[in-house]
């Protein structure tokens, strides 16, 4: 587990919304599916909080909780906030190789760390296959390019704004360096039609995003009994740019699950994700905002955008039913 997968979530926006919209999804799915009888796995960190919420909105009794480390995996056994989850210290790729389910599962794949992502994306495909059929699949992956290496800056070539240094036939830019990293790191996953614009801050999810679509697309071929339907994509930055995909695992002649997902107002899938990437806001402005049809207009000011780019008051507008306001409680 990463250092930075132990930040509180009021630190980290973005990823509680993130976190609200899968819940959202799962209540969606739960009256037709009967989500209270399914078997939760996912990777907790020391506070378990993913846990509690699953079981209070959902109801969910059998929870399991998988850490490498030994130390978060006492942490966990001490924060524990139900008495029926089960905390393992074991890998969470050793815990499915060795565990048969006999009833849908949801698992989430929460991967932070930025190496080994073809594993971590092989492992999240190869399971679509070994789980029942109506499980729920989700996976978070770091999506930061620098994570593919920072070469010496005597070895690139400069363009800014149109404009490149003379010995551009001689040396790549650094997306085309990211962009051959990539592909030696992929393999025959290396999606094709990738250019040097998907190594970009902005675009280099979507590009991972497309790497686990076309994994899971091979893996779902070899089964005749199961298709897959994505649901929810969201590509997200809290200093860290991540993204995430969940899919339900159903069977080939399911039609209904389909639509009941795109009925869903939060529906998205890997080639449309949401980019959530929310303002940081005082309370006066968030009440402004949510109660005004103009709140640009009203406040008179421009708020910042991050090195994602999108317009904080479109974000806003469109998520401000799950927007996180945090408080101070005195216990």
């Amino acid at each position: 587990m990463s250092a930075g997968s132990s930040l509180p979530y009021k630190l980290r926006p973005n990823k509680a919304v993130d976190r609200e919209l899968f819940l959202s999804l799962l209540m969606r799915l739960a009256p037709t599916f009967g989500l209270e009888k399914y078997h939760y796995v996912g990777l907790g960190g020391p506070f378990l909080e993913d846990f509690r919420l699953v079981h209070a909105r959902l109801g969910i009794e059998r929870m399991t909780c998988i850490e490498t480390e030994k130390e978060v995996h006492k942490r966990q056994l001490f924060n524990r906030p139900i008495a029926s989850i089960e905390c393992i210290h074991n890998s969470l790729d050793d815990y499915l190789d060795e565990t048969d389910f006999d009833s849908p599962v949801i698992i989430w794949f929460d991967f932070t760390e930025p190496r080994g992502i073809t594993s971590q994306i092989e492992r999240f495909a190869r399971t679509i296959g070994t789980v029942p059929i109506g499980s729920i699949l989700r996976v978070t992956l770091n999506a930061n390019p620098s994570s593919l290496g920072s070469p010496d800056a005597r070895e690139l070539s400069v363009e800014v704004d149109g404009d490149v240094s003379e010995d551009r036939a001689q040396k790549p830019t650094i997306q085309e360096w990211r962009l051959a990293r990539f592909k030696s790191r992929l393999g025959g996953l290396f999606p094709s039609g990738l250019g040097p614009d998907g190594m970009s801050f902005k675009s280099y999810g979507a590009s991972v995003l497309r790497v686990l679509k076309l994994a899971v697309d091979r893996e779902t071929l070899s089964f005749k009994d199961r298709q897959i339907v994505w649901a929810l994509a969201t590509h997200y930055s809290d200093g860290q740019p991540m993204v995430t995909a969940s899919l339900v695992v159903c069977r080939t002649d399911d039609g209904a699950t389909q639509d009941l997902v795109k009925e869903w107002a939060f529906y998205s899938t890997t080639d449309a994700p949401h980019r959530l990437d929310l303002p940081a806001i005082s309370t006066l402005e968030r009440l402004t905002m949510e109660s005004t049809e103009e709140p640009q207009a009203k406040m008179g000011f421009n708020l910042p955008r991050s090195d994602m780019g999108e317009d904080p008051f479109d974000v806003f507008r469109k998520f401000y039913r799950i927007y996180p306001h945090f408080s101070r409680v005195e216990l």
